[in-house]
């Protein structure tokens, strides 16, 4: 896979698709929802504070332990002191008063309330404290190489930081692992106890296509947003750091999303475990086995040129019993207008035992014929 991408980057470069202009923000990049490939970026590694974008990797354990039964939606938890007194940030909860968890979800993602946050760190961890090594083992987890929390609700602490890369990485794990709760990441606006928080995220009313995910802001690192969007079966998703202004993130962001819908494709090729081809196979209990990929095949490219991409399967030969699942047997090669795109393996489906002596000797003789 990782040749793959690399020649995929070279050919994208030669074919002269330019960067996206125009955006001031310190750190960003765009990436494909779906395969996770980076369409472009700048200083994505760049370690920043995240603000209460830190609060989207708190959701982000919090709806694993709501996915696990662990913790639920309409349960009612305790405001504990520590939670009435937090900096940042709230929605006013009063120590000992009892309030849903959906409810707390909601003043996170829309108020960025760390009221709330301390509140289901408390109800979840014990402590705030016990929950933000949670937070810390799920980034290591996920691969957010350049990441670490020291808190849950994003108020700026030394060593707590984030970067553009690693936070598509989260928003992308959110999306993909919790489809059914999407919506609340979309929320316009919010009320409790008869006041209405408004989501700062202007591109939730600027562009119908947005479907999240939060904004943040701190005096240490500026303006910050990552944003998520679908038009048709495309999506993908931007992330921008260190923007100088409210306005600045909304339209860096919106400009970023506009650049990965307009000049790239993404389609899925192939499912996961799903053959590509059945190849034939000797000296097995069968007599074919089918080769595919472990996970799903999806196809990035620049817009309009997918239908010129070309597909040729090559395998190896003769195929010859014992075959184990998950096995290397040939690769997919692929090409556009003629110019290698990359190769990925195939694999195979399902393990394959070897015969009995019988079938070994009648397969013997079919090698010889078939060669």
């Amino acid at each position: 896979m990782k040749f793959l991408w690399l020649t995929l980057a070279w050919l994208l470069s030669a074919s002269a698709i330019a960067a996206p202009t125009g955006i001031a923000a310190r750190a960003w990049v765009i990436v494909d929802q779906t395969s996770g490939r980076e369409l472009a970026s700048h200083q994505p590694d760049l370690p920043l504070a995240p603000a209460s974008l830190t609060q989207l990797m708190t959701v982000y354990v919090l709806l694993g332990d709501i996915r696990r039964n662990a913790l639920r939606l309409d349960a009612e938890v305790r405001v504990p002191d520590a939670a009435a007194e937090a900096d940042g940030a709230r929605v006013f909860l009063k120590p000992g008063e009892r309030v849903r968890v959906d409810t707390l979800l909601r003043a996170i993602l829309v108020q960025s309330a760390s009221d709330a946050t301390v509140t289901l760190a408390t109800a979840t961890d014990g402590s705030e404290a016990a929950f933000v090594e949670r937070m810390n083992r799920e980034a290591a987890r996920l691969g957010m190489k350049r990441t670490h929390f020291a808190n849950a609700t994003g108020l700026a602490q030394p060593g707590h930081v984030s970067s553009a890369r690693d936070l598509a990485v989260l928003g992308r794990a959110l999306l993909r692992e919790h489809p059914a709760q999407q919506a609340l990441f979309a929320q316009k606006e919010f009320t409790l106890d008869g006041l209405t928080y408004y989501n700062a995220n202007r591109l939730l009313w600027r562009d119908g296509t947005v479907t999240g995910l939060k904004v943040g802001r701190n005096p240490e690192s500026g303006y910050s947003a990552v944003a998520s969007a679908q038009r048709g079966e495309q999506r993908r998703v931007a992330v921008v750091l260190g923007a100088r202004s409210d306005a600045q993130r909304t339209q860096d962001a919106l400009r970023l999303l506009n650049y990965g819908f307009e000049k790239f494709d993404s389609v899925l090729l192939y499912r996961a475990r799903q053959p590509v081809k059945v190849v034939r196979l000797y000296r097995g209990t069968r007599q074919s086995v089918g080769i595919g990929f472990e996970q799903d095949f999806h196809l990035l490219a620049p817009r309009g040129s997918l239908p010129r991409v070309k597909a040729e399967i090559v395998t190896q030969r003769p195929i010859v019993a014992p075959i184990h699942k998950g096995q290397r047997i040939g690769l997919l090669r692929l090409t556009l207008d003629g110019k290698p795109l990359g190769n990925r393996p195939l694999v195979a489906l399902h393990d394959v035992a070897v015969a009995g002596i019988f079938g070994r000797g009648w397969d013997s003789l079919r090698l010889l014929f078939d060669q």
